[in-house]
């Protein structure tokens, strides 16, 4: 066992003794502990995923169908085997260096962030055409070789199966059914802390907020119920983004309302409005730094960016992938099919 392990990891792990020599802690998570170990029988090196015992047990049978159901194929992580030991389960996945992300975020150029791209979206394709919403789409999940140029996407702890409906028609349902939920954010309120629901005292709407803060798609953000693989295409524009201007994070905010904020920076009060008005929600705000007509994302590569960006293909993806609007936003398929990636297709 390696000397950095604590006391609680070793008695938890030691199990494992008679089949794997543990290197080193090599990741952590909300539900799990990442190990780079070697293999005694053919000394190969494994990245073992011991998943805590506070995880519900549909949680791990679910992550594990999910993998099984991906096969490994189209830069989705292959799963070895399982390990069970009592209340202890260690997911065996295969173990390669990637590039850190900030290290290509500070160097990439306009070919890196296409072949990074291109790997991040066929993972997502791949995952969608098997019925399934990564839900956790971030650097941190997409594990990219600048080198090698491969990548793959990991940790489909909160992926769920994607359930088919017509989206337009749960909209118009949910706007003929209910009222409004108004979001109200302010700079300065006597009565109320700033971000609040403004005149609403039904209880909160539930929807799923599964996600990274600054990953999570506005249906997302706005509690829109009836949410679609979609959300995996935005959370893959946001990383774009970052690669685009050089800024990681982009967006910062955990909380809702201070998420859309950060958004309405940007898309400015109309796109707002539209976008609430589309999740069956009221915009409301009165910040001063909140424009009315957005910001083209032109001008913030522009601006933020380390080199100019002359591809204005690069824009147009940028723009499809983070539509606000869930029923125009591109999809994986067409994404892989976009101009931005001709070059590196030849």
């Amino acid at each position: 066992m390696s000397e950095n392990l604590d006391i609680d990891e070793v008695e938890h792990l030691k199990f494992l003794k008679n089949r794997f020599v543990i290197i080193n802690r090599i990741g952590e998570g909300t539900f799990s502990r990442v190990y780079k170990a070697m293999d005694i029988k053919n000394n190969r090196y494994y990245a073992l995923k011991a998943i805590t015992k506070t995880s519900s047990p549909n949680r791990i049978i679910d992550e594990l169908a999910f993998l099984v159901k991906l096969k490994g194929l189209n830069n989705c992580v292959p799963l070895n085997g399982v390990l069970r030991h009592e209340d202890q389960v260690v997911g065996i996945f295969p173990y390669f260096e990637y590039t850190d992300f900030r290290d290509i975020l500070t160097t990439a150029t306009i070919y890196d962030i296409k072949k990074y791209m291109y790997n991040l979206l066929i993972a997502i394709e791949h995952v969608h055409s098997c019925n399934i919403i990564h839900r956790d789409i971030k650097p941190g999940n997409f594990l990219y070789n600048r080198d090698t140029e491969t990548g793959w996407l990991i940790d489909f702890g909160l992926a769920q199966y994607e359930t088919k409906h017509d989206t337009k028609k749960k909209m118009e349902n949910e706007k003929s059914k209910t009222k409004p939920q108004i979001f109200f954010n302010t700079v300065v309120s006597k009565s109320k802390p700033p971000g609040y629901y403004e005149r609403d005292t039904r209880p909160t709407i539930k929807a799923p907020r599964a996600g990274t803060r600054g990953f999570r798609a506005p249906e997302v953000v706005f509690k829109y119920p009836y949410q679609t693989n979609a959300i995996d295409i935005w959370s893959a524009g946001v990383i774009f983004l970052n690669l685009l201007t050089g800024q990681y994070p982009f967006f910062y905010s955990g909380e809702d309302i201070d998420a859309l904020v950060e958004m309405g920076t940007i898309f400015g009060h109309k796109e707002m409005r539209k976008a609430a008005k589309q999740y069956n929600r009221v915009w409301k705000s009165n910040i001063d730094t909140i424009p009315e007509d957005r910001v083209p994302f032109e001008k913030i590569v522009d601006s933020l960016g380390v080199f100019n960006i002359p591809e204005s293909d690069a824009h147009d993806l940028l723009y499809r992938m983070l539509d606000l609007n869930v029923e125009t936003r591109i999809t994986a398929e067409e994404a892989l099919e976009h101009s931005f990636f001709d070059s590196i297709k030849s």
